[in-house]
């Protein structure tokens, strides 16, 4: 079944209707699929720097099944490794994207048994930095391999394919994680990270980069944030699980702390939901925000930040910030060179400034801002 030319044309039409409203994929896959006389068609999206791997179908998958191809399958699929390689706007079928003594083709073959499709044609439709993904027509074994007249399809479709995906993602949430690499907000001392709906690391700060190599409490294996300590591996999970499950309007999880005897006070870990998206791409998107306290740490607020919200000067920073950490005024001279009236002159105007009367309370708002 080969659709004519003004069909196609109209297929065009929807997939480029979905690049403003990313609701309209699903009922383009659909049209497509049935143009084709196609089991179905099927939207495989990756981020190779993570390893996050997600399906999209007409034809929806069992939960099992789905889930097994995520998580394992996607990775070993001889298609994909063949695919991953190809340029943007390519087109390719079982010809070229299976052959017979493939790295685990038997692994791939058995699952795709329990799929309701077998053979495939499909154009690369995304790749961008980490980012890879495609849209595939899939047909049962009966039909056999597709044909010359659906990569005809495929080519006429595919390049206008590809820029759909680019003006959608453009105009999609990814402005958000974009704003903050572009802030360079990951450069920054305070420790948080981006998590996609994976539950894996998309991004972090170097505050939270340092956490980790730390190794005490919190560490990362397979991108995702693990318990060092038995006793902290399944409250990590839930409290991973919890966070990206949060919808944008739900309370966002309870923090968790993690102690050890390394860490005697321990970490306190905080998550806040970030805006969740309907559209197939949100796998690119980060879906939970994850904070770091550590508590066996001494609070430090930046020097930057002291001067920039109380107008304080370079050295009036230096003596709050040292001050507010807990030191007494003859540590606080030796450690910046200056005689303790000097400290205390200093002292006197940061008070002011601030419009407080004791170091008592500028230990509170130190801490309140480290």
């Amino acid at each position: 079944m080969t659709p004519d030319a003004e069909t196609v044309d109209r297929l065009i039409g929807q997939f480029t209707q979905a690049a403003i409203d990313p609701a309209g994929w699903m009922p383009a896959m659909a049209a497509l699929s049935d143009a084709l006389g196609a089991v179905t068609c099927t939207l495989e999206l990756t981020d190779l720097a993570t390893g996050a791997a997600h399906i999209e179908n007409v034809v929806p998958l069992d939960d099992d099944v789905r889930r097994a191809y995520e998580e394992r399958v996607f990775h070993i699929n001889p298609r994909i490794a063949r695919a991953v390689a190809m340029p943007e706007g390519h087109i390719a079928d079982d010809r070229t994207l299976l052959r017979a003594g493939d790295p685990h083709l038997d692994e791939f073959l058995d699952w795709l048994g329990r799929a309701p499709y077998h053979y495939i044609i499909g154009g690369k439709i995304l790749n961008r930095g980490s980012h890879a993904g495609f849209l595939t027509a899939s047909f049962s074994k009966q039909h056999g391999l597709a044909s010359d007249d659906h990569r005809a399809v495929f080519t006429r479709m595919t390049p206008h394919l590809v820029n759909a995906v680019a003006v959608g993602r453009a105009l999609s949430a990814n402005r958000l994680r974009n704003d903050l690499v572009a802030l360079d907000a990951l450069g920054s001392e305070r420790a948080f990270a981006l998590l996609d709906r994976a539950g894996r690391v998309a991004e972090c700060s170097s505050g939270f980069a340092r956490v980790l190599r730390t190794g005490r409490v919190l560490g990362v294996r397979r991108s995702r944030l693990v318990g060092i300590a038995p006793q902290h591996r399944s409250l990590v999970e839930r409290f991973v699980a919890s966070a990206i499950r949060a919808g944008i309007t739900d309370a966002p999880p309870a923090p968790v702390r993690l102690a050890s005897i390394d860490a005697p006070r321990g970490l306190i870990l905080r998550a806040l939901p970030l805006t969740a998206m309907a559209d197939a791409f949100a796998i690119f998107h980060p879906v939970a925000l994850i904070t770091v306290t550590d508590l066996d740490q001494p609070v430090r607020a930046s020097r930057h930040d002291l001067m920039v919200l109380f107008d304080l000067t370079p050295r009036e920073a230096d003596v709050a910030a040292s001050v507010g950490e807990g030191n007494a005024i003859a540590k606080v001279a030796a450690s910046l060179a200056i005689s303790e009236h000097t400290v205390r002159q200093h002292l006197k105007a940061v008070f002011g400034k601030l419009g407080i009367t004791r170091q008592a309370e500028l230990a509170g708002m130190i801490a309140r801002l480290g």
